[in-house]
């Protein structure tokens, strides 16, 4: 990967957000250049010397190589009239499938029709389309080969991190933009040299535990006993993998520690008898689509059967869906998580203008059923879209190419987005889009999300 310089700022305004290129800072002088650095009144900063005084060029920003693609020529082609923009999701499967995705996979493509009917990118249509993996990795690389043949130009909001693992190495060939993965896994911000054409759109599940640690230790400030209950996988592995790294430096002892298989559909409940015999000050949790709604009852019952336990129930983001929790019902209520989007479904938040555009859009494509959970996929898609925007007005113009070099220098507020929050990334430098959170209580009587306490921001790279 080579970096280049970039003779100008882009700037564009979107419905409800700005984005702009943000650049490295370049702290190197001229040979010869001694003396104290300065900066005008145009913000350009300006070296003095003894006997002259130079203007430094334009801040170094981050871009892509593209003589290492397969077809460098192809990387770099203008895209004109139309783009085609490709998902892979689950579209059939078992009922986890259909409750935790499909509401995801219909966000995406109600905003990627939004962004259309509003004309987003002038006279660049977008082409979207999406197949189905049924969240089987297996069936990844077929569905991706199917859409490179179809002649898609960018794919976005890929779900699953087996799933993104899979195509990687040949996106990253064929040098096609992976924009916008549909989960947290960390190698989407640790691997830009070998991977530069992928990227994520959640927040890393590494800082997403370090959030809910911090919490913890607001809570219990003397310290406190934690179980853990996470799905044996590299998704439940990465929260594992710190908080066990890293529990005492927040106060926190691990008493317990049981996981499940992925394939593994019955109630964890010898997993939960032993957590209940070490009787934890709190548990997180890590289960996965369906397996959220069986932990949560099997954890109601375990409660039940023990006296005077109550513990603090942390469970992952993923399970904070408001149409998986319904299906939990009760078992849901109390338990903490955690979001960077608004609950669309809070009447607190109804009279945002962001939100009520959203939730009439979706009205008008028969979708009410599904705006809760569908959010996730509408931001994933208006991510996508700023970037697309962005690299159009680049002096490149819009190219597979521009489009990356727009997403890893890129800063932008989304419109579902909690107070507070602001996307960014920066080249290798900060190569993670969204680092904050908000933890928030579920109440299953009113179906809604309460915020507890502000946006943590703490762990946003510098």
């Amino acid at each position: 990967m080579k970096t280049g310089r970039t003779s100008t700022r882009l700037l564009a305004a979107l419905v409800c957000g700005s984005l702009f290129v943000a650049a490295c800072s370049d702290d190197k002088k001229d040979d010869g250049a001694t003396d104290e650095t300065t900066v005008d009144s145009t913000g350009d900063s300006t070296v003095t010397t003894d006997a002259t005084e130079t203007t430094i060029g334009e801040p170094e920003t981050w871009a892509v190589d593209t003589a290492d693609c397969i077809d460098p020529a192809a990387a770099d082609e203008l895209i004109e009239g139309t783009i085609k923009i490709g998902a892979v999701m689950p579209l059939t499967g078992d009922t986890s499938a259909d409750e935790a995705f499909s509401p995801v996979v219909a966000g995406w493509q109600a905003y990627m029709d939004y962004a259309n009917e509003t004309g987003l990118l002038g006279d660049v249509t977008i082409e979207h389309s999406v197949e189905d993996d049924q969240y089987n990795k297996d069936l990844t690389p077929g569905a991706v080969s199917s859409l490179i043949d179809a002649g898609v130009q960018v794919f976005s909001g890929i779900l699953g991190s087996p799933n993104n693992l899979a195509v990687r190495d040949t996106l990253n060939e064929e040098c096609i933009p992976q924009l916008g993965n549909l989960t947290g896994l960390p190698a989407w911000g640790t691997d830009v040299a070998d991977y530069p054409w992928t990227t994520g759109q959640l927040v890393p599940y590494t800082v997403e535990s370090r959030v809910y640690m911090q919490f913890l230790k607001e809570q219990f400030p003397e310290g406190a006993t934690v179980a853990l209950f996470y799905v044996n996988s590299d998704f439940g592995q990465s929260y594992a993998d710190v908080i066990k790294a890293e529990g005492a430096e927040f106060g926190l002892e691990i008493v317990a520690e049981e996981t499940i298989e992925p394939t593994d559909s019955a109630p964890p409940a010898g997993q939960l008898t032993t957590i209940a015999a070490a009787k934890p000050d709190a548990i997180i949790s890590i289960p996965l689509g369906a397996g959220c709604i069986s932990y949560l009852a099997a954890l109601a019952e375990k409660k039940a059967q023990t006296a005077g336990w109550e513990p603090m129930n942390i469970v992952t983001n993923t399970c904070a869906s408001a149409l998986i929790l319904a299906v939990a019902g009760a078992n849901g209520t109390g338990l903490y998580t955690s979001n960077n989007l608004l609950d669309v479904a809070d009447p607190a938040n109804a009279a945002l203008p962001q939100v009520k555009a959203y939730l009439e859009f979706m009205d008008s494509k028969g979708l009410s059923d599904k705006v809760t959970t569908a959010t996730a996929g509408w931001n994933t898609a208006e991510t996508t879209v700023a970037i697309i925007k962005q690299a159009q007005e680049s002096e490149a113009g819009l190219t597979r190419a521009s489009i990356i070099n727009a997403a890893r220098n890129f800063e932008y507020t989304p419109s579902m987005g909690r107070p507070g929050v602001v996307f960014k990334m920066n080249g290798e430098a900060d190569a993670f889009l969204a680092e904050s959170l908000q933890v928030l209580q579920w109440d299953a009587g009113t179906s809604k999300f309460t915020p507890q306490g502000d946006l943590i921001t703490d762990f946003e790279t510098a």
